[in-house]
């Protein structure tokens, strides 16, 4: 890939990061519960829409309550893992554009095929 290519495809990495505005970390998931009635026989109630995440490796939860809130929640987490993707796209592009450059450096850089003289010359003798 050459380097013009790999800087367009930056650029529209970046462009399409800068259409993110709204990102979640975490998921949504369903959550079921056993209970037992007065009779004695369990029951599962649910499902309950439920976001998670995880922060200073402690998890959070809430509970969801309006479908419409849980679409939003959702698209949040679906533009999260996208930022997540491209990102990793930019540092690749990144590092293959910083490889290209060291190649360059490298091209730049021709071995000195001439011989160092010595600089200093041999004393005359005046006498």
């Amino acid at each position: 890939m050459t380097s013009a290519a790999i800087r367009q495809e930056r650029e529209q990495v970046l462009k399409e990061l800068t259409g993110l505005e709204q990102i979640r970390r975490g998921s949504v998931t369903e959550q079921h519960i056993q209970t037992v009635g007065s009779d004695g026989i369990q029951r599962t109630r649910g499902p309950y829409p439920l976001y998670t995440f995880k922060e200073d490796g402690q998890t959070f939860s809430r509970r969801l309550h309006d479908r419409a809130e849980i679409a939003v929640y959702r698209q949040q987490i679906q533009h999260w893992r996208r930022f997540n993707e491209l990102v990793e796209r930019l540092r690749v592009l990144g590092e293959q554009l910083s490889d290209l450059a060291v190649q360059e450096q490298a091209v730049k850089k021709t071995p000195n095929t001439k011989s160092k003289k010595n600089s200093k010359r041999p004393a005359s003798s005046n006498g």
